[in-house]
């Protein structure tokens, strides 16, 4: 009696404790990646593609390992949803954020080589978002299909199309690796760092060190904070939909808002522009194709399919469209941050 009388008292105030101090964490760490990637970044004379890739790279890792571990542990929708979540998340939240941080008055603006920039890597994530709608289209047909002994070719247009996905963002990758680098007087090419305590003799060495310890305690700190944050919300009777598209793609995705936002109000526009794009082409192709390669689960959320990919696709060229005109507006900003209120809200009723 006693014990379950602790239990019942303690679990949640620590859960929540837990979830909060992990969030700051995570928040001061991501920051302080974000600042080594780019001084080391710019030692390098790496472009502003190369900039945006690897931190969709790093800055993703909990939002891919976290739906590897869903997938393989047999709860497919779970981790499909933390992907899609997301994915919307990234293009409602994060860039919805960055026009209302953006140094510029009317919100992000694109220069013509950048808009030509963020719009080749733009159709890349709009390829992959509808390679992926496929394969959860395949995947739902797959499960209905079972019965009637229509697996095995499902399985097979299934593995396809995850191959696909790989085989769209392998060419995402080419092709930033054989972007022209800019001009030294380009705009892409000036990375402002009077912020920075480094310096052009410190060595690559140590800030390639700094950007793996940032990231390793970003990652620690998220798992935990995602652990907390699944306790707190089924101690609050949550909907586990609701969970895996809101709450685990919330506390995964923070480190890559750190990321875009910091981008964005040092005057970095089209990084951050180019950081939701790859952020999203990431974590589809490496945390839905590749462990669908090897473990191929049930669907049971039909609004995945149905609401909540559609959405994804609508944003990804709404975004497209901005990048055409070279501006997105706070307006514009604050509209995606209605529409991500909109979607949450029904969630919790639908």
């Amino acid at each position: 009696m006693k014990l379950t009388l602790l239990n019942t008292l303690s679990l949640f105030p620590v859960a929540l404790a837990l979830f909060l101090i992990s969030l700051l964490i995570v928040m001061v760490t991501a920051v302080w990646f974000t600042r080594r990637l780019e001084a080391l970044c710019e030692m390098l004379g790496l472009s502003i593609g190369m900039l945006s890739l690897l931190s969709a790279i790093g800055a993703n890792i909990p939002n891919y390992a976290a739906s590897f571990v869903a997938i393989i542990g047999g709860h497919t929708d779970v981790g499909i949803g933390i992907i899609i979540g997301s994915s919307v998340y990234n293009f409602a939240i994060i860039l919805g954020l960055c026009t209302l941080a953006s140094r510029e008055a009317p919100g992000i603006t694109l220069s013509a080589q950048e808009a030509r920039d963020a719009r080749s890597i733009a159709w890349y994530t709009l390829a992959i978002m509808l390679s992926i709608l496929v394969v959860i289209a395949l995947l739902s047909a797959t499960t209905m299909g079972a019965e009637i002994r229509l697996a095995t070719p499902m399985h097979l247009l299934l593995l396809l199309a995850n191959m696909i996905v790989l085989g769209i963002l392998s060419a995402l990758i080419v092709h930033i690796l054989r972007r022209s680098h800019p001009a030294p007087s380009s705009p892409l090419a000036m990375h402002s760092h009077a912020h920075l305590d480094s310096s052009p003799f410190v060595p690559v060495l140590r800030l390639s060190g700094e950007v793996v310890l940032s990231l390793a305690i970003a990652l620690m700190g998220v798992v935990v904070m995602v652990q907390s944050g699944q306790t707190v919300s089924l101690d609050i009777h949550l909907p586990q939909a609701f969970i895996g598209l809101v709450v685990l793609a919330v506390a995964t995705s923070l480190p890559n808002t750190v990321v875009a936002v910091s981008l964005a109000r040092t005057g970095e526009a089209a990084a951050s522009v180019e950081e939701v794009f790859s952020n999203n082409s990431v974590i589809i192709a490496l945390g839905v194709a590749l462990p669908l390669l090897f473990w191929q689960g049930v669907i049971y959320d039909r609004s995945i399919l149905l609401l909540d990919m559609p959405l994804a696709i609508v944003l990804t060229l709404a975004m497209l469209r901005g990048v055409f005109r070279g501006r997105m507006s706070r307006p514009f900003g604050v509209m995606l941050l209605c529409i991500y209120v909109a979607w949450v809200i029904a969630h919790l009723f639908v």
